[in-house]
């Protein structure tokens, strides 16, 4: 029993199973009084074997290119009123078109509630937590937060791309959000790849990893904004210390990272049968000039990679 509401942010890693969280997390679900979870994350079944009956279970996912994706400041007020002990008026739209279980009609609005707020992959790292702990640090209400490992690290190690390989001498990575906060993608703009500092003099960073830019068309624009920052009217930028992307450099793209391999064996039938039925793992291995044609070549129908 609580003896003040609590919300629990807890980010669920990379295709998330109850086989594959922490103790601890499996503990808070099995007092939970209410889940907020994404789409991304652990799976509303899942989530039901857990969780005790009278708990309330509401999928608040955002998808970037859909129209009936929560907005953040809904999700924002949804946990401050879920925690204040009433409902958000302001989601009710949204609510009807997601996947609750009921609550518990007799829970009064002056009882300590145990909240939880469960993520995909890690809370902070292109999630948007700052302004959910904003709002309940404003009101006063009591929040932990648990972290996880992002798809950013996990997602290529899992498709068999190592971020950092001493005998290549590739010494370090960095991570870009593909589509920023209000959906403009690379490459989109006139300065293309400068807008995010690729031909910034010094910049020196051996894998680059960008995130939530699953459209082809998208992908398609951030392929040929990198090519151009490594370019000047066509010939090739000529300055130390200063990555060169070309359409000859290797890339790939990750589908569903950690999902289930195609391949078969009694050690990946074990594994498979361990995260049930999670998406299949897709690689795509190819250069920065070719990786969107050799991806619709394969697919003539596939407008995305996302999930």
């Amino acid at each position: 029993t609580y003896t003040q509401t609590t919300v629990h942010i807890i980010g669920t890693g990379l295709t998330p199973t109850l086989m594959s969280l922490p103790l601890s997390t499996v503990l808070l679900l099995s007092k939970a009084d209410v889940v907020l979870y994404d789409s991304l994350g652990l799976s509303h079944n899942d989530i039901c074997k857990v969780v005790p009956k009278h708990c309330e279970v509401i999928c608040v996912g955002k998808r970037g290119d859909s129209k009936k994706s929560w907005k953040q400041s809904d999700i924002d007020e949804l946990i401050l009123q879920m925690a204040l002990g009433g409902t958000s008026s302001a989601s009710t739209s949204t609510l009807t078109s997601c996947n609750v279980r009921g609550g518990n009609q007799n829970h009064s609005s002056n009882d300590a509630k145990c909240i939880i707020r469960l993520k995909g992959g890690d809370p902070f790292l292109f999630g948007r937590t700052r302004t959910e702990i904003e709002s309940l640090r404003a009101n006063n209400i009591a929040y932990t937060y648990t972290p996880n490992i992002s798809s950013c690290i996990a997602g290529p190690h899992l498709g068999g791309i190592p971020l950092t390989d001493a005998f290549l001498n590739c010494q370090s990575f960095g991570v870009w959000s593909g589509t920023d906060a209000f959906g403009k993608s690379i490459g989109t703009g006139s300065d293309c790849g400068d807008e995010l500092g690729f031909t910034r003099d010094g910049l020196s960073v051996d894998t680059l990893v960008f995130l939530m830019i699953g459209r082809l068309d998208k992908l398609e624009g951030l392929c040929n904004a990198l090519i151009k920052s490594g370019s000047i009217d066509g010939d090739m930028v000529d300055v130390s210390n200063r990555r060169k992307w070309d359409a000859n450099t290797p890339c790939a793209v990750i589908q569903n990272a950690g999902g289930r391999k195609l391949s078969r064996g009694k050690d990946i039938e074990s594994y498979c049968s361990s995260i049930g039925d999670s998406p299949i793992q897709k690689v795509w291995r190819s250069t920065l000039g070719k990786i969107v044609s050799d991806i619709r070549n394969e697919d003539e129908t596939i407008a995305s990679v996302s999930p």
